[in-house]
């Protein structure tokens, strides 16, 4: 999962798979999924193509992202923490495009249902390895005080860590046992505290900090 060609060749993995079976899909593909699981339809071309398309951008962005940050030279000391964290998301997606057509062609599976508990175990692998992040620009809990203090990062970051983890298993579980309907506002809702959660709490060891130093 660190490795730097495991996202080549998930996308790999996606292409080949469209290629096989796309002259078994039906002309329309569900686009997406509404809140309560309602499908929306769209074209066969765009639907097997789009989701490859942005997967791939996605993996070259976050393959350059490091080289524009200030702080670029920080990433040597957690290359295969971040590594780990781009080959997650493009599994996550990976798998979630595979789902979709998979739907199309009459597989027993909620594709909503999936998404959540996929969403939930990206959160769970992030969580497990952000507190090895050592300060950059666009990874890890970024606040003003983070940013202006190393102590406050570290801490903030271990907290987040710890957080995120248990936010990640809290989500797999509603996504499995609640309907899609009550359970993406309540992964919303996790989300959402977590992150101001972690907000206040850089903002409060920053004071504490001012406050030892005066």
């Amino acid at each position: 999962m660190r490795s730097r060609w495991f996202a080549p060749v998930c996308i790999l993995v996606m292409v080949i798979f469209s290629v096989a079976i796309y002259h078994r899909l039906p002309k329309q593909l569900p686009a997406h999924w509404s809140a309560s699981g309602a499908v929306i339809m769209g074209d066969r071309l765009s639907g097997v193509v789009s989701l490859p398309v942005v997967t791939t951008l996605v993996w070259l962005l976050l393959s350059v992202l490091p080289r524009f940050d200030p702080r670029r030279n920080s990433y040597d000391s957690f290359i295969g923490t971040y590594r780990l964290m781009t080959n997650a998301t493009i599994l996550f997606l990976a798998g979630l495009y595979i789902a979709t057509l998979g739907a199309a062609l009459g597989w027993s599976i909620s594709v909503p249902q999936i998404a959540l508990v996929g969403s939930g175990l990206l959160l769970v692998v992030v969580g497990n390895e952000m507190g090895r992040v050592h300060m950059s620009s666009f990874v890890g809990v970024r606040t003003r005080w983070t940013m202006s203090d190393p102590e406050v990062w570290r801490r903030t970051n271990r907290v987040g860590a710890r957080l995120m983890f248990v936010t990640g298993l809290l989500i797999v579980l509603v996504g499995l046992f609640s309907p899609v309907d009550i359970a993406l506002p309540i992964m919303l809702a996790m989300i959402v505290s977590t992150t101001l959660f972690l907000l206040w709490y850089s903002y409060h060891l920053s004071r504490q900090h001012i406050k030892v130093k005066s």
